[in-house]
């Protein structure tokens, strides 16, 4: 079971750079707007309709993800996105606390400061810190608390229950986004590969079985899997778009990396899980 999910997580991973050769010949926000429009149709025909309330909250979270997400990814690198986008995984344990009343632990409070040192170093200090790396960060928040939900609502309802309103929801604000900013809807072929594979991959296949298995194994767990998954966008970033690292952002990569190890050090919840 855990191998399917580490393999699903690291093919996740590749949508980052996926999407950033997509986004070359097409504006964001349709991009947002095709690729859930495509993950509805195709889980509405694989799942029917599900239960709207818990899917219409996910599909909010969700929303302000995937929105922030596509367009800071125009203004920042792959590889940055990545790493940035991997701190979700730090900030799990608030949230978690916040609508579980689940107390942070002392390696948790840990992986709070080497995260915050390591961004820092990796964003290239204060003066490296740009619009595309902010958005990346709100981006993470809202995929911290989505997954938080997904633990508390796939114990209540069947996971295939929790997958069309979702992904409609977030097609619906997309496109209602894209009207209000005037979003031209031109696209070629090529981006709509990368679409086509992103709806199916990082939308239909990864979030499924996140609400399949992330109820059995715990979000203790889940975090550690998803260290794999900055790694791997990292080194697809580096073949397909030729991005490199700074020393400093190896550096603060490494940080980053041990702090999230270090959050997740709480051997007993692993053990147990």
């Amino acid at each position: 079971m855990h191998d399917i999910y580490i393999i699903s997580l690291n093919t996740d991973g590749s949508t980052f750079p996926i999407q950033k050769i997509g986004l070359s010949n097409v504006n964001p926000l349709t991009y947002v707007f095709l690729r859930f429009l495509i993950a509805t149709i195709f889980s509405f025909l694989l799942f029917k309709k599900g239960n709207f309330l818990y899917s219409f909250i996910l599909g909010l979270v969700l929303s302000i993800g995937y929105i922030t997400q596509i367009v800071g990814i125009k203004f920042t690198t792959a590889t940055k996105a990545g790493f940035i986008t991997s701190q979700y995984i730090i900030l799990i344990p608030l949230f978690a606390y916040i609508i579980d009343r689940e107390k942070i632990n002392k390696y948790q409070g840990a992986g709070f400061v080497f995260s915050i040192i390591g961004s820092y170093f990796l964003s290239g200090g204060i003066y490296g810190f740009n619009f595309g790396d902010l958005l990346m960060l709100i981006c993470a928040i809202s995929f911290a608390l989505h997954i938080v939900l997904i633990t508390k609502f796939s114990k209540k309802i069947n996971e295939k229950d929790l997958l069309t309103y979702q992904f409609l929801t977030v097609t619906i604000i997309s496109f209602l986004t894209s009207i209000i900013f005037k979003v031209p809807m031109n696209i070629n072929i090529f981006s709509f590969i990368t679409i086509v594979y992103s709806a199916f991959i990082g939308s239909i296949v990864v979030i499924y079985l996140q609400l399949k298995h992330q109820k059995n194994i715990g979000s203790n767990l889940t975090a550690i899997l998803f260290l794999a998954q900055p790694i791997f966008s990292a080194i697809l970033s580096l073949l397909l778009l030729n991005e490199t690292f700074t020393t400093k952002q190896i550096f603060g990569a490494i940080i980053l990396l041990f702090g999230i190890v270090v959050a997740n050090l709480n051997k007993k919840n692993i053990f147990q899980n």
